[in-house]
């Protein structure tokens, strides 16, 4: 698949909305550990968005994978917990590079075919 490099503008959510790699991946939390309501199937994709962000952000050198998903397991809500979320996000490059690890985690955007 090639990477779509003109949605720079940030991660869809629907009806052309568009939110930061680190809003989507704090949103991934809120999904996986807070959400009860929510579909099985969306917290399997959030799930899935948690494990492969913070895996690929650890193996670029984010050592905090570990307090961030428990600060998100915990709904914490502070600057750390978003320092955190924006650190890894960056650590897994651009949106271009964010976009296609949540792609290769098997969750499909509004953009996928």
């Amino acid at each position: 698949m090639a990477l779509d490099h003109s949605n720079a503008n940030g991660v869809p959510v629907g009806d052309g909305q568009h939110i930061s790699p680190t809003e989507f991946l704090l949103m991934a939390g809120f999904l996986a550990y807070r959400a009860p309501r929510a579909t099985v199937d969306a917290r399997a994709a959030a799930r899935r968005v948690l494990d492969a962000v913070l895996g690929v952000a650890a193996a670029h050198g984010f050592a905090h994978s570990d307090a961030l998903e428990s600060m998100m397991a915990s709904a914490e809500k502070s600057r750390r917990v978003w320092k955190l979320a924006a650190q890894a996000t960056a650590a897994v490059g651009d949106t271009v590079a964010y976009l296609q690890v949540i792609r290769d985690a098997g969750v499909m955007l509004e953009v996928d075919p």
